[in-house]
Parts: structure tokens; sequence; C-alpha cells
């Protein structure tokens, strides 16, 4: 009975750490894939950990969003929610605003935004090269949180490098019980 409890054990740890390791990988690709002007691009995919509640009731603090990567020259509409550069407090931050309206002057195009949840629309015009991406829907509750943690380096440590080397000491000893096994179980020579 006690070796069935440690095989159920051992599956369960084994599972829990692959697991981990699938968590570890996904990311790592994340973190570190193409970083085009300084922001993860997975095959045209930005996700993005929603920082405020300024796009209440559609997106919330701590939502993880999945946009698509921006081209640069399609024209955008009003109600289209995009992320883009802009500057807050003297830093350049990532603002993810609706468009209330889109001005083009002989040809030039700017874009006004505004917060769902904000009473007036942002300061700044928002011109092509500084829109990233663009919001179509995709969102997971919440998840933003996490992603927002695993960026930090406490964050990467403790959910990352950690368990890894948990399973790197876990699976060691399975290996150096199972030889110590084999050679109680070798025929002995004469």
């Amino acid at each position: 009975m006690k070796k069935i409890g440690q095989k159920v054990l051992s599956i369960i740890l084994n599972i829990l750490l692959w697991f981990v390791i699938i968590v570890a990988a996904v990311v790592t690709i994340i973190s570190l894939n193409t970083r085009e002007k300084g922001v993860s691009n997975v095959a045209g995919y930005i996700p993005f950990s929603i920082q405020s509640d300024s796009m209440k009731p559609e997106l919330y603090t701590g939502d993880l969003i999945i946009s698509k990567k921006y081209d640069g020259e399609s024209r955008l509409k009003e109600g289209d929610i995009i992320s883009f550069f802009t500057i807050e407090q003297e830093q350049k931050i990532i603002m993810t605003h609706r468009i209330t309206h889109v001005v083009d002057i002989n040809g030039m195009v700017s874009y006004v935004t505004k917060g769902d949840n904000n009473d007036t629309v942002d300061s700044i015009e928002v011109v092509s090269g500084d829109i990233i991406s663009v919001y179509d829907g995709f969102k997971i509750s919440k998840v933003g949180y996490a992603l927002s943690f695993l960026k930090t380096q406490v964050g990467f440590f403790v959910c990352i490098i950690l368990p890894l080397f948990i399973f790197f000491v876990f699976q060691l000893y399975g290996f150096i019980m199972l030889l110590l096994d084999a050679k109680h179980y070798a025929p002995k020579s004469r």
C-alpha cells in the first residue's frame, strides 16, 4: 500500500513539475521573443497587462489582453481600441484606449483617444507611428497580474527558476534511486 501511495505522489509531482516547465517556456517565449519597439510580439500578437481601470467596463486592471500588431498603414476607425505609446508625467508609457475621433488634415491622419471610464479625451493625439496594436476582444480576466509579476526578477525566480531547480533535483533523486535499486538487484559475480 505504501508503494502505491509513493507512486501516486510521484505521478502528481511529475504532472505539477511538467506544468511549471510548460508555463516557464511560455513566459520565456513571451518575454524574450521578438521585441519590436520594446514590446513582446509572438506571431503578430502582443500580450498586455492592463494597468488601470480607465477602460472600465470593457477592460479592468489586471486583465490580460492579446491584441493584433498594428501594421502601420491600415486606417483605423472610431470605436477601435488601440495600444499606443504616449507621454504621461514625462515618462513614455503604453496606454490602451478607444479611438473617439479620426483627424485627417491633408492626408495626415491622427487619432483622438479616450478611456471609456475617463471624463475627457487624452491630451495628445495618436499618430500611426505610436500605435502598437489593435485590440480585437480577446482577454483573460486577472491573468495580467500574474504576467506582470512573472516579468519581475523576484517573480521570474520564484515561479520559473526555483521550480525548475526543484524539478532538476527531483529528477536527479529519481535517477540516483533507480541506479541504487538496479545495483541492489544486479547479479553478484564470484
